[in-house]
C-alpha cells in the first residue's frame, strides 16, 4: 500500500483587493511612463503587475480609468507632501512655509515623468485644479496664522499664497513639459528665497 505524501509548499498567498489594485498602479505608472499610455497594452500592465489580463478588469474597465486613478494618486501624494509640511508644529511658520514651496516644487520636478505620462488622461485638470486649491487654502490658512501671531510679516496673506504656489509650482511645470530650460536645483532654491521674502519672520524685519 502507497502513502500519498502532503506537499509541503506553504498555500498561496491571495492578495486582498486593495493591495492587487496598488499593484496595478504602480505597474501603471512604471509601464505608461517608458511606453505611453497609447502604446501600453492592458496585457503588459498586468503582467507587469503579475497578474492575469482577466484579474485587471476586476480593478479596472480600461487602460484609460487606470491611467485616470494613477493621475488622482499621484496628485493625492502631491498634497500630502504639503499637508504633512503644513501640519509639523515643531517647525516654526516660516519654516513650514519656507519648506512646503521648496519641496512642492521639489516633488513636482522629481515627478515629471509622471506627469508628463498621465496629465493628458480623462479629468486630469479637475483632479489637478482640486488639488491646487486644497494646497493654496492650507498655505494661506498657515500664512494668515503667522502673521495673526505675529512671527511673520504680510500684506494680503492669501493672494501671497496663491501668486507663490502657482508661480513656482507653474514653472516647475514649464520645466518637465520642457517648455522652459530651468535648472532644477536652482528653481527648489529660488523658491526658498522667495517665500522667505514674501513672509519674513517678525524678528528679522526689525
Amino acid at each position: 500500500m502507497t502513502t500519498a505524501t502532503r506537499s509541503t509548499r506553504p498555500p498561496r498567498r491571495v492578495k486582498p483587493a486593495e493591495e492587487r489594485r496598488r499593484d496595478l498602479l504602480d505597474a501603471a505608472v512604471l509601464v505608461f511612463t517608458e511606453r505611453g499610455i497609447a502604446d501600453t497594452t492592458v496585457d503588459e500592465i498586468a503582467r507587469t503587475a503579475g497578474m492575469s489580463k482577466g484579474s485587471f478588469y476586476l480593478h479596472f474597465a480600461t487602460k484609460e480609468d487606470l491611467a485616470s486613478a494613477a493621475w488622482a494618486r499621484h496628485m493625492e501624494s502631491f498634497l500630502d507632501v504639503g499637508a504633512q509640511i503644513l501640519s509639523d508644529e515643531t517647525r516654526t511658520v516660516a519654516g513650514r512655509l519656507v519648506t512646503v514651496l521648496e519641496e512642492l516644487t521639489r516633488f513636482a520636478l522629481d515627478h515629471g515623468d509622471v506627469h508628463r505620462a498621465l496629465y493628458g488622461t480623462s479629468g486630469a485638470d479637475a483632479v489637478k485644479n482640486d488639488v491646487n486649491e486644497r494646497l493654496i487654502s492650507m498655505i494661506a490658512a498657515a500664512a494668515t496664522a503667522g502673521v495673526r501671531a505675529g512671527v511673520i510679516t504680510a500684506d494680503g496673506p492669501e493672494l501671497l499664497a496663491r501668486a507663490l504656489y502657482h508661480g513656482y509650482c507653474g514653472a516647475a511645470t514649464d520645466a518637465v513639459a520642457g517648455a522652459a530650460d530651468i535648472d532644477a536645483d536652482e528653481l527648489v532654491r529660488s523658491a526658498g528665497v522667495m517665500t522667505r521674502a514674501v513672509f519674513p519672520e517678525v524678528d528679522k524685519v526689525r
